[in-house]
C-alpha cells in the first residue's frame, strides 16, 4: 500500500468508526435514526468501493463526503449537532446556515494529511486541460 493510500485511509477509518459507533448506539438504545444517518452510511459504502477502484476519485469523494456532512446533509454522530452563528446590527440579524463542527474538523484534518495528493490531482487536471487546448 502506498503512502498516499495510507494517508487517505486515516480519515476514512475515523469516519467508519464514527458510523459504526452511531449505528451501535442507534441499534442498542432508544435513539432513532434519521435520514442523515442513512445518507452517511450509503455514501460511506460508496467511498469504500471507490477506495479499491480509483485513488483520485476516493480523495475527491472523501472531501465531498465531509462537505456534505458540514452542510448538515449527513450525520456522523448519533445525535445531529449543528451550530449557527449570527450578528445583530440594530434590528437586523444575520445568521450563518446551520453546520456541523465534527465534519469540519475532519475536513481540515483530511486536507492536512492529503494536501500533496490534492495538489497532484489539481495539477494533473490543469495539465490535461492545457493539453486539450493545445491540440
Amino acid at each position: 500500500m502506498t503512502r498516499g493510500k495510507i494517508l487517505l485511509l486515516i480519515p476514512l477509518a475515523i469516519i467508519t468508526s464514527l458510523i459504526v459507533y452511531t449505528w451501535t448506539v442507534v441499534l442498542f438504545t432508544d435513539s432513532a435514526p434519521v435520514w442523515r444517518h442513512y445518507t452517511a452510511t450509503v455514501f460511506l459504502f460508496v467511498l469504500i468501493f471507490l477506495f479499491f477502484k480509483d485513488f483520485k476519485k476516493t480523495v475527491i469523494g472523501t472531501g465531498i463526503y465531509l462537505i456534505i456532512g458540514i452542510c448538515n446533509l449527513s450525520a456522523l454522530t448519533p445525535s445531529v449537532m449543528t451550530n449557527s452563528y449570527g450578528i445583530r446590527i440594530g434590528t437586523t440579524e444575520i445568521w450563518t446556515p446551520s453546520f456541523q463542527l465534527l465534519p469540519f474538523g475532519l475536513l481540515l484534518f483530511f486536507f492536512i494529511l492529503n494536501f500533496d495528493a490534492l495538489t497532484n490531482i489539481y495539477l494533473d487536471y490543469k495539465d490535461t486541460k492545457q493539453n486539450k487546448k493545445g491540440k
